[in-house]
């Protein structure tokens, strides 16, 4: 037991978090940075890229309801092991690919692999701190993937430029796999943490979860939040050229400064949040009120960039606009890591991050929409700022008290060894 209460231990595992979720990044956005050079090199239309990119979101928004449920059942040291196997080795397939099929198939595959990574995170970070530290642990291990999304344009463009778009994929892929070593060697897990052969099964009592205030509060918020991290993700490198018209390059300059500064603030916000705590605020006033302080000013920054041609200001706002949208993003992880019971923790985490990946689909696709139509991002832009409103809304008046939901079974209380009484308390 005092190794997995120990300091260095706990900071060993926010460290295994943060590299696997940069690396995930890394993985998920190397096929978008590589694009332009796939469609020239394999014969692509630009609509079959299209297909190819959506490709990824199918299976990560499936196989994240099954991934949690079965970090519950196997446990996490398993689950993230092999997931992560998994995406590193259909990343490096990518590199072999000669058509979209062979795309289309690498693509599912990373995307199967990847739907593990947050779903076993939260699941870590339950079973693992105390509520008065999960806000800058989160805060930590989310900001890897802008980390990811701010590194990657300039390794990938490095890689492509010197040796090619199929030794970058290989190259990449294959080296994933260090950090599958290292998780397995050095990631030790509670036989408490899971389900053995000798427990009696879990059933996951789905009817009542998805009754839980709690439960679709966290699905809805997600869904309109992550509507714009899709929106950045895939359409925010064409948005500076298109609309702006910015070169390649300057483009990918101001792109990592962006999420450079999502990086900065996860950790930031979560260390805020859990201040508060200690101070004397309630778990529900430091969380739901820095998100909501942080979805205010998201939506009236990507409102106004709709609504600018003006270099300065337009980067100014998006600046701020991802550095809001990765803060809140913290929060709402941390947020769902205090109302999910331990042994339920990875299955309601998965099925929320399914409600990322719906957003995933829809974002893209009715960016692209509104631009064939306008001619122009600003409807689009307005839409995102909407969805953050609504996410804004969502938290302060259908997302209840945070304390774990109830089931109707006693939750074991055997995963985090101080102050325990953190974890249900609301004042």
């Amino acid at each position: 037991m005092e190794q997995y209460s120990s300091t260095r231990y706990r900071v060993w595992i926010v460290f295994l978090l943060f590299s696997g979720t940069l690396i995930n990044a890394f993985d998920r956005a190397s096929l978008s940075i590589s694009a332009p050079t796939l469609i020239k090199e394999l014969g692509m239309t630009p609509a079959e890229m299209g297909m190819v990119l959506s490709s990824f979101f199918w299976p990560y928004l499936i196989c994240n309801i099954f991934a949690g449920s079965w970090a519950d059942k196997f446990g996490a040291r398993r689950v993230m092991g092999w997931a992560a196997f998994i995406w590193s080795i259909f990343s490096a397939l990518t590199g072999l690919a000669h058509d979209k099929i062979h795309l289309i198939i690498a693509r599912i595959g990373v995307g199967a692999g990847e739907s593990a990574s947050f779903p076993v995170n939260a699941k870590v970070v339950n079973n693992s701190f105390p509520s008065k530290q999960r806000g800058i642990v989160t805060g930590v291990y989310t900001a890897g993937l802008r980390m990811g999304f701010a590194v990657c344009p300039l390794l990938m463009a490095f890689l492509l430029t010197h040796w090619g778009w199929r030794f970058a994929f290989i190259f990449t892929g294959l080296g994933s796999l260090l950090w599958v070593l290292l998780w397995f060697v050095s990631y030790k897990e509670k036989k408490t943490d899971k389900v053995t052969t000798s427990s009696p099964a879990r059933k996951v009592p789905w009817g009542r979860l998805l009754r839980q205030r709690g439960m679709y509060g966290l699905l809805l918020a997600k869904f309109f939040q992550d509507y714009l991290l899709y929106f950045f993700v895939t359409w925010l490198p064409g948005y500076l050229i298109l609309e702006h018209g910015f070169t390649t390059m300057q483009m990918g300059t101001y792109d990592s400064i962006m999420w450079l500064c999502g990086f900065a603030s996860q950790p930031l916000i979560g260390m805020f949040s859990d201040y508060l705590i200690r101070r004397g605020y309630s778990v529900t006033a430091a969380r739901k009120g820095c998100i909501v302080v942080m979805m205010l000013l998201l939506a009236s920054s990507v409102i106004g960039v709709g609504f600018t041609k003006s270099f300065a200001i337009c980067i100014s706002l998006l600046i701020v606009a991802v550095a809001c949208e990765s803060a809140g993003t913290t929060m709402l992880w941390t947020i769902c890591t205090e109302l999910a019971p331990k042994k339920y923790a990875g299955r309601i985490a998965g099925v929320m991050n399914a409600a990322g990946a719906t957003a995933g689909i829809c974002a893209p696709l009715i960016t692209g929409t509104i631009l064939s139509v306008t001619g122009s991002f600003s409807g689009a832009l307005i839409i995102a700022g909407c969805m953050v409103l609504l996410a804004a809304c969502t938290v302060l008046f259908v997302i209840p008290k945070l304390q774990p939901m109830d089931l109707g079974e006693a939750d074991d209380d055997d995963g985090v060894d101080e102050d325990t009484s953190m974890l249900t308390a609301g004042h």
